[in-house]
């Protein structure tokens, strides 16, 4: 029974030791993170160009659900990189042209790699801004024609900024918005900037 009582003793203790450690642990002792999440995405200026379309009538909505992932490797505490994905989600068009059916959808996909800046507020709070360049894939079927898809892809500026409320050590939340600027062209139906505002499950090691 005492050699019991010793080893709960002992046990206690180690799990004391490793928490209080955890709990001193400061947002500059980890140099890497990840996370995932989803929000809301909106496609600036395609529901402007769909209903400008003379004849078309119908409704329209630019406004859809997205989901993104994303890893960080942190060089410096208020210094890092950053690469993530984000799935725009799906901008839609249904009505008619010139009393023709018509449905047009405008969706695809973001691959950024950012600069990032951290300002730590406390062991529990973290700001950050970060800017870069995003590759990014658009699919679109245009409401001005019966044809299928068409394909868009290319290069463009991505910026963002957000916070990361720290639950533990190393597990958060980041709230945060995101601009993908001048996504697609005209062959696309519109040259849109792409905002996205998610929150994202991140954990850091």
């Amino acid at each position: 029974m005492t050699r019991f009582v010793q080893l709960v003793v002992v046990m206690a203790t180690a799990l004391f030791a490793q928490t209080a450690a955890a709990q001193n642990a400061k947002i500059g002792d980890y140099e890497y993170y990840a996370g995932i999440g989803g929000g809301a995405t909106k496609m600036r200026g395609y529901c402007d160009a769909i209903n400008s379309i003379q004849g078309f009538v119908g409704t329209c909505d630019e406004t859809t659900a997205g989901f993104k992932a994303f890893a960080g490797w942190k060089l410096h505490r208020n210094f890092g990189l950053e690469a993530g994905v984000a799935n725009f989600g799906d901008a839609r068009a249904d009505g008619t042209l010139n009393g023709t059916p018509r449905i047009g959808r405008w969706q695809g996909y973001g691959v950024d790699l950012s600069a990032i800046g951290f300002l730590p507020l406390g062991s529990h709070f973290e700001l950050f801004a970060k800017g870069g360049v995003a590759f990014w894939d658009i699919k679109s079927t245009l409401a001005t024609t019966a044809s299928g898809e068409i394909n868009d892809r290319g290069f463009s500026g991505v910026v963002g900024a957000g916070g990361t409320w720290w639950l533990m050590p190393q597990v958060g939340l980041r709230l945060q918005y995101e601009r993908f600027q001048h996504v697609g062209d005209q062959s696309v139906q519109v040259r849109t900037n792409v905002d996205f505002i998610s929150l994202n499950v991140v954990g850091r090691f």
